[in-house]
């Protein structure tokens, strides 16, 4: 995309770096800057300002379980960067640093942040899943506390903590969460996904009869200064066509108006979807 080699880059960094007079520096496989960033951010600010109003490509970032939503988007200058990302640290850090231009996430943990916006593009319930064969499986009438008895697939740490609060509130958030899991009990193991993130975990998981109480659902963050830009719905618009052809047929995925305060729902994918542009409001959500 860049069309240089690692040298060129290089060059280039080291050239950044005397002129803002900065120093980059690596840390946990991601860059970071050291001394006042004052300078270096009015130009990413600057730099900004004229990808978005001059059409120029901006960059769309999101979670690992939300990459499909990013997939077959036919939105152009819209270019789709990391879709890698497990916590929230790292693709908040680069949106509030204007090097991302949106981000996709997941509620209810997304970041509350005076600069930015969230729109909230669907909810729909979250499960237990278990692989098949699961001794829970066998268990009639299942609690909360039968599911406790095995460890869950670890969650980062601090990365959510209002899901990770209910996981402990119904005795599943345990120092299991934290760790990576023991090989010799990976068939024991339980997880979590959504409607939508389920075939993440391969054709031999199913849900629990048990359900979750907390809605999750897709969050679109953006600059607060850019969310009600045209540029900002028509990414909206595509987005939530995309959730649509993914959710087909199913009741329990709820696609939202994010441009109405009260995020009110437009259809399920099952009755079928008209678009967000139906009825929005010029109010960007507060």
């Amino acid at each position: 995309m860049l069309r240089c080699n690692q040298s060129t880059i290089s060059r280039h960094a080291r050239a950044c770096q005397d002129l803002f007079a900065v120093t980059f520096f690596k840390q946990s496989a991601e860059w970071h800057v050291s001394g006042d960033d004052t300078l270096l951010n009015a130009e990413r600010r600057v730099h900004q300002s004229y990808r978005w109003s001059c059409q120029r490509t901006l960059r769309l970032d999101a979670q690992h379980w939300l990459a499909d939503r990013c997939a077959d988007l036919a939105l152009q200058l819209w270019g789709v960067g990391n879709l890698n990302y497990l916590d929230y640290e790292q693709p908040l850090t680069l949106l509030k640093n204007r090097i991302l231009d949106a981000w996709l996430c997941s509620s209810p943990d997304q970041p509350i942040d005076p600069e930015l916006c969230a729109l909230p593009l669907c909810t729909m319930p979250s499960h237990l899943v278990v692989k098949v064969g699961h001794p829970l499986l066998s268990v009639s009438a299942l609690r909360y506390s039968d599911v406790s008895a095995y460890p869950l697939l670890p969650l980062p740490a601090h990365a959510f903590p209002m899901f990770q609060a209910m996981l402990t509130k119904l005795g599943l958030g345990g120092a299991a969460t934290q760790r990576r899991p023991d090989p010799a009990i990976e068939d024991l193991l339980v997880g979590i996904a959504t409607p939508l993130s389920l075939g993440l975990y391969g054709p031999d998981w199913v849900v629990l009869p048990l359900k979750l109480p907390l809605q999750v659902g897709d969050v679109l963050m953006v600059r607060r200064d850019y969310a009600d830009h045209v540029r900002t719905r028509e990414l909206v618009v595509a987005m939530q066509q995309r959730l649509a052809v993914l959710a087909r047929g199913r009741h329990d995925v709820q696609l939202l108006n994010p441009y109405v305060r009260s995020a009110s729902v437009l259809a399920t994918p099952a009755s079928g979807f008209k678009g967000p542009a139906v009825g929005i409001a010029s109010a960007v959500p507060g």
